[in-house]
């Protein structure tokens, strides 16, 4: 733990920034490491970071095929380059979380006019992805729901 201690307290100071850069630089010029480092830095340093992963909102949208909706978290603005291949369209960039591990998904992109925007709290729609659609917002609210099946 000690070493943990002296090692971080190193690595923060001036000297030991300047050390890492100058590591990291070695590790650029390795042919196996060139190709796997720069990507698993990116994820660590974006996992690591303090920033918090900012949802525009609940949306609807049909996924994995036509007819069949999903609830989804807006994350923004798709690719540039996936925009400017379609530019008719206002694209939409929506995270697809999966029951009951809402920190899995899918990211699918999807012309604005084929969502659906949905009055619920990113709360309340982690909470029906989670409980694999069991608890359910209107239930919460006291607003009864019509049952789908008979």
């Amino acid at each position: 733990i000690i070493l943990v201690y002296f090692v971080g307290f190193f690595l923060a100071s001036f000297i030991g920034r300047a050390s890492w850069r100058l590591v990291e630089g070695v590790l650029q010029r390795i042919p196996l490491i060139r190709a796997i480092y720069p990507n698993v830095k990116q994820v660590t340093d974006f996992l690591l970071s303090e920033r918090k992963v900012e949802f525009s909102g609940v949306v609807a949208v049909e996924y994995p095929r036509k007819g069949v909706w999903s609830l989804g978290l807006s994350t923004g603005r798709p690719l540039r380059r996936l925009q400017e291949t379609v530019p008719d369209d206002e694209l939409v960039t929506v995270f697809v979380p999966s029951s009951p591990a809402p920190f899995t998904g899918w990211v699918v992109t999807a012309p604005r006019r084929d969502l659906i925007e949905l009055n619920l709290s990113i709360d309340e729609a982690m909470r029906y992805l989670i409980s694999g659609g069991v608890i359910k917002p209107d239930e919460l609210s006291g607003t009864p729901s019509l049952p789908i099946l008979g």
